[in-house]
């Protein structure tokens, strides 16, 4: 009405919508490169949670050269990690998980609500040859030296190294078998009567051909003998049998472990208790739930591959989040560092996608290489896309915008430019030639920072083909 005072509707603020809750359970190689990727895909938005068992992470690869003086891996404490990346960490091990009411229930009880949650817990490792020492990783270096002690004090002769399965990453064996000859010779023994027994064709053969050549003679050159084809079965009275039927002759054995699977209550699982992923890593018939790792189906369990299965489960919940546009599935291209006692022998190669459950093993593609010079950068042994950084800094909150890359390092003491340059160009090649165009596009930003801020033409055509086809 004329005069009288209009009331003023006001709409009500909307209120602000809640953090998505992303949950990473796990504290080892995958979990860790998960909550990175997810804090460097996401930001800030997200509210992380990382459900650990541990406290501390050892990285276990490493650990391999410390029974032969060879200082242990540094410990990285996970609370101010965590903290560092505005993560909350939770102490715990998941024991379940209620797909329905989206809840991740710890050993303890506790439910975790999530809107997003990605499995990392690993797989149960175990004994796989009676009679042999199992090698674990830090908790049996104690028992490796004393073995050492025994051969090198004459109470022992013949030492075997095992690789119990084609299901077992065998890369370990190889460094322990190594050193194991270099360590016992510098006390003094001319000939140590040393052995590798492996059911793989060639060694590492998963890396292809050009690590198959470079380990043999390596391999023969520290006086270490190679039985291929043979599967350990047990240790008896001095002698190693295998499935195949020949026996090797050994005092003592030091075996890897069989893993299996985690087998959680309320997800599915196979057989062993491994969780079925598709490309994304997301678990079969769950929504938003997602596995990395060695808790998988994947038939290959190696660090830096779980670092990569992480890297695209986290891509598959920013996507999700709307935080990147497109999620890249899971490629595998394999990096391995292999100790020797010496210089490290770096290997590289493109590995296939899942085979049949009855072939459960991943070949190598003919894209293989091997050789002195680091293969990616920084050259951790864990080669993981933001852990391999992390690993190799003492300043974590800077890694985010420095993932790793595969290139040769550049010299520290100037000059070798064109060397280091030409490196990156070929790596560079390599991964285009192998279908990783992202890796080739890493390698080409290399090479731009070593010629101040240019490719040459060649190159620049190709970036652009490079980066659409990416």
């Amino acid at each position: 009405m004329p005069g009288v005072p209009q009331a003023i509707t006001v709409a009500p603020m909307s209120a602000k919508p809640p953090a998505p809750r992303v949950v990473v359970a796990g504290g080892g190689v995958a979990a860790l490169e998960a909550m990175l990727a997810l804090r460097a895909l996401a930001g800030r938005r997200p509210s992380i949670t990382l459900l650990t068992p541990e406290l501390e992470f050892a990285p276990p690869a490493a650990s391999v050269a410390s029974p032969f003086g060879f200082g242990p891996p540094a410990a990285l404490a996970l609370e101010p990690l965590a903290a560092s990346y505005g993560v909350h960490l939770r102490h715990g091990t998941l024991e379940s998980v209620d797909t329905t009411r989206r809840v991740a229930i710890a050993a303890d009880g506790a439910p975790l609500e999530y809107d997003h949650l990605l499995i990392a817990v690993g797989g149960r490792r175990r004994a796989a040859v009676p009679g042999a020492l199992t090698f674990r990783g830090p908790g049996d270096v104690d028992r490796v030296e004393a073995l050492l002690d025994d051969m090198a004090a004459g109470r022992a002769e013949r030492l075997v190294v095992a690789v119990p399965s084609r299901e077992t990453w065998p890369l370990p064996a190889y460094e322990l078998a190594i050193m194991a000859a270099v360590e016992l010779r510098s006390r003094g023994l001319d000939a140590p009567d040393i052995a590798l027994v492996t059911p793989e064709a060639q060694p590492l053969e998963v890396f292809g051909p050009a690590a198959a050549e470079a380990v043999v003679a390596l391999m023969r050159d520290r006086g270490v003998a190679l039985h291929t084809a043979r599967t350990s079965v047990a240790v008896v009275d001095g002698w190693l049998r295998t499935a195949e039927g020949p026996t090797i002759p050994a005092d003592r054995v030091i075996a890897l472990p069989g893993v299996g699977g985690p087998f959680l209550r309320g997800l599915p699982h196979d057989a062993r208790g491994f969780l079925p992923t598709d490309a994304h890593g997301r678990v079969t018939g769950c929504v938003d739930v997602y596995a990395a790792g060695d808790a998988t189906t994947f038939p290959l369990r190696q660090g830096g591959l779980a670092a990569q299965q992480a890297d695209a489960a986290a891509e598959a919940i920013a996507d999700r989040l709307g935080s990147i546009a497109h999620a890249r599935p899971f490629t595998p291209v394999l990096r391995g560092v292999l100790l020797t006692g010496g210089a490290p022998l770096y290997l590289r190669a493109v590995v296939g996608a899942h085979e049949t459950p009855v072939a459960r093993r991943v070949r190598a593609s003919h894209a293989s290489s091997a050789g002195p010079r680091a293969l990616w950068w920084p050259p951790a042994k864990v080669a993981g896309r933001y852990l391999a950084p992390l690993l190799s800094t003492a300043r974590p909150p800077a890694l985010l915008a420095t993932p790793m890359i595969d290139v040769g390092p550049r010299p520290a003491g100037g000059g070798g430019e064109d060397e280091a340059l030409a490196l990156a160009l070929a790596l560079a090649d390599e991964d285009a030639r192998c279908g990783d165009y992202r890796q080739a596009l890493h390698a080409l930003d290399a090479a731009r920072a070593l010629t101040g801020g240019v490719l040459p033409e060649a190159y620049a055509a190709k970036q652009r083909d490079w980066l659409a086809r990416a």
